[in-house]
């Protein structure tokens, strides 16, 4: 989803990661000189049942791209841990 806040240009991404930790991702990235930057990773770690929150680099964040970031974790089953059965 690409959205633009005080002319800035945003996109946020939600991805699955299964190759080196199991869980969800959710990301903010900013479109600046012609490249994607990331900026902001939430991480749902099913295996571990936690939650990170990394911040990629030394850039301020409006905080009205980090509500849209936040509003989309909360609304899509951020806090939802996939519990696997033991086989």
């Amino acid at each position: 989803m690409l959205f633009t806040i005080d002319n800035r240009r945003f996109e946020f991404l939600m991805a699955s990661s299964v190759s080196t930790r199991d869980g969800m991702g959710w990301e903010l990235w900013e479109y600046v000189g012609g490249d994607w930057n990331l900026l902001i990773e939430i991480f749902r770690d099913d295996q571990l049942r936690k939650i990170d929150f990394t911040a990629f680099g030394n850039i301020e964040v409006p905080f009205a791209a980090m509500e849209v970031l936040l509003n989309h974790f909360n609304e899509n089953g951020g806090k939802d841990f996939h519990i696997y059965s033991e086989e």
